[in-house]
């Protein structure tokens, strides 16, 4: 094992508790794979051991702040998910122009502690998270086309579920089959104990009336959400697989490419295929654990035609109020991502090995199910 990514090496940095070992198995499991299997680059090498060591210290800093009291649950989050690719942030970020909700932001992700109490420190915060950012736009120059990258927008969950070392995230950005089949099958629990936990202290500063939360690995762990968030809301977007799986293939294979010496395309399409047709014939069956009237599914296509049209469905649905002011807000965010179009992500599924027939089998009862 390459000595920079041996566990011991990986921990000595940290230098308070981390709390529960639940993160121990997942870390040993991705360091091999980092070590054994992922061809990384030297810069590679470096981002990846860099990465889990400040998700790490984060972790710690968490568990400094909630060992000694009880905080009070969160608010109740309104949680979007969906395959990958097919919409969740668009319709995310459309939500969050709703000043009734919060969202985590990415410098609050990467740099949460201690609490921001005034405005030059989130400033601060704001300059280090997006010189890190410009590293990775530096590595993968299409990347800011496919997923937006600002400290000042909110992040998906999978950055948070990073301090329990079970996130998908680090499976897109390196060869990790270990890790990635572990992820199909273990306890997510930790993951969602951690995510809530963060979530508890960032309200020390700003408790809102509901979290906005977003992540399409979401679709994978209902029952774990639904015990960390007994009241949550759940919006579903759905795309046609063929065109999601391709998109997030292509996305894949940008970010490891920039950070490995190759990047097996086919490897990736067989690899997304598996985990997120397994993701979802899960979805399909946990779904039924959600009340009624706190699901709300939409279809990409109607979402993509007419935005404020399914919102407003949605908020019916939900019994929600949309205020003049928020649905201006919407508005105007609509009005400025027109304007701000950026140049369409191409791929096909060829290129991954995959073939539309094999991905239609694979997601036979999903796409019967919502019509796709």
């Amino acid at each position: 094992m390459n000595s920079l990514l041996s566990i011991e090496s990986v921990l000595k940095p940290i230098k308070k508790s981390l709390g529960e070992e639940d993160y121990r198995e997942p870390l040993e499991i991705l360091l091999r794979d980092l070590s054994e299997e992922s061809n990384l680059l030297p810069h590679g090498y470096l981002g990846m051991r860099t990465n889990i060591i400040n998700r790490l210290k984060v972790r710690a800093d968490l568990n400094e702040v909630i060992k000694n009291q009880e905080l009070p649950p969160p608010a109740t989050p309104i949680i979007v998910a969906g395959l990958p690719r097919s919409g969740t942030t668009f319709l995310f970020d459309l939500l969050h122009a709703d000043s009734n909700y919060r969202s985590p932001l990415t410098w609050e992700i990467f740099y949460p502690l201690p609490l921001a109490q005034n405005e030059k420190t989130k400033k601060e915060r704001k300059r280090k998270t997006n010189t890190q950012l410009s590293i990775i736009k530096f590595l993968v120059p299409d990347l800011n086309n496919i997923h937006p990258l600002n400290a000042s927008l909110p992040e998906e969950c999978q950055q948070i579920t990073t301090i329990c070392l079970r996130s998908i995230a680090y499976a897109l950005m390196a060869r990790a089959p270990n890790y990635i089949k572990y992820l199909k099958t273990c306890d997510f629990a930790p993951a969602m104990l951690w995510h809530s936990r963060f979530l508890q202290v960032m309200e020390q500063t700003n408790k809102p009336t509901r979290w906005l939360l977003k992540d399409p690995t979401h679709v994978h762990h209902i029952p774990e959400l639904l015990s960390a968030y007994p009241g949550a809301y759940f919006v579903f977007i759905h795309r046609n697989p063929t065109a999601t799986i391709p998109s997030l293939c292509s996305l894949s294979s940008k970010i490891t490419s920039a950070l490995s010496t190759r990047a097996d395309k086919e490897e990736i399409g067989e690899n997304l295929l598996d985990y997120w047709g397994c993701a979802i014939e899960k979805n399909l069956m946990d779904r039924a654990q959600i009340p009624e009237n706190r699901i709300f599914d939409v279809h990409f296509t109607d979402f993509i035609s007419d935005p404020m049209e399914q919102i407003k469905r949605m908020y019916a649905h939900f019994g929600f109020e949309l205020n003049r002011e928020n649905e201006e807000n919407m508005h105007n965010f609509l009005a400025q991502e027109a304007a701000n179009k950026t140049p369409s992500h191409t791929y096909a599924l060829e290129e991954f090995g995959l073939k539309e027939k094999q991905v239609r089998e694979r997601f036979k009862e999903y796409t019967t199910q919502f019509d796709l």
